[in-house]
């Protein structure tokens, strides 16, 4: 299974298209045990995404059910990684994750000598594996350039974002795992064209196109990002952020209904853009 659950809905009201604000903690026992059921042990979170932590660990116990956990160091912290992590870890009731991420390149240019921490945290069993989490393709290429520790990158990569994409041969080579996150743009996938304010002017002829693209081939928008994010053999793991448990089974359903779809995926180079006002959601007009 590649899908991993991302929680950062879990903490905070995320999203371009959220209306209903953090997910209920009930509505998140609900997603989790229908997650387990499902084979998705996988969960990704971070120290910044609010509540998400602290909720997890509170309902990871109350349900009882083993998952993998990845989460992240935050910007602007005065305490280093390896002391960090003991407040994710006392947050979540674990004694280990899966994998412990830089939750953005700018900490590890400003403290680069934060990855003897990160290596720390690896060799006292506290984290399994070690990483980035990543915006710009040129962060990785140095990373790769200069051979540093690295074990699991997540990177942004949708229909509209295909920035890494030729990246993704060489980051695998390396043995390191390719997470993607962003396959539906933050929700900006799903909205009308029309309803979009003019920050998007821009690309409502493509997400015209799109819509169009998805009614003649009988197939929702949502099977149409993860189909095309799926079809890239080199990626290891697909982050899925949710709002109900309605939602994250419509998107197991797609997931698993992909291998009877015949679409050629390469079509959708003409969807790629590089403006990355649009492609990078942190530069949207609040």
């Amino acid at each position: 299974m590649k899908l991993c659950l991302g929680t950062a809905q879990f903490g905070l009201a995320y999203g371009i298209n959220n209306k209903q604000g953090k997910v209920h903690h009930v509505e998140v026992e609900r997603i989790l045990r229908c997650a387990y059921k499902n084979d998705i042990t996988l969960l990704d979170t971070a120290s910044a995404y609010g509540e998400s932590e602290l909720i997890l660990g509170e309902v990871k116990n109350k349900i009882n059910k083993e998952f993998k956990i990845i989460t992240k160091y935050p910007a602007n912290q005065q305490i280093s990684p390896f002391i960090w992590i003991n407040c994710s870890l006392e947050k979540m009731h674990v004694k280990k994750v899966y994998g412990y991420l830089f939750h953005n390149y700018s900490i590890f240019q400003e403290h680069p000598e934060y990855i003897e921490d990160m290596l720390k945290i690896k060799e006292s069993g506290k984290a399994k594996k070690i990483g980035f989490s990543l915006y710009y393709p040129t962060e990785i290429e140095y990373i790769l350039q200069n051979n540093i520790p690295c074990d699991i990158v997540q990177v942004p990569y949708n229909i509209f974002d295909q920035r890494f994409e030729n990246i993704f041969p060489d980051i695998k080579s390396r043995g390191v795992e390719i997470h993607i996150r962003s396959i539906f743009l933050q929700g900006l996938l799903f909205i009308h064209p029309d309803k979009l304010d003019e920050h998007f002017t821009g690309i409502r002829h493509l997400l015209h196109e799109l819509s169009d693209f998805s009614t003649e081939n009988k197939l929702s928008i949502s099977a149409l990002c993860l189909g095309f994010v799926n079809a890239n053999k080199y990626i290891d793991k697909i982050i899925i952020g949710v709002d109900s448990v309605s939602n994250l089974k419509e998107n197991i359903h797609n997931y698993n209904s992909l291998s009877n779809i015949t679409i050629d995926y390469q079509q959708f180079k003409y969807f790629s853009i590089t403006d990355e006002n649009i492609i990078l959601p942190f530069q949207w007009k609040k």
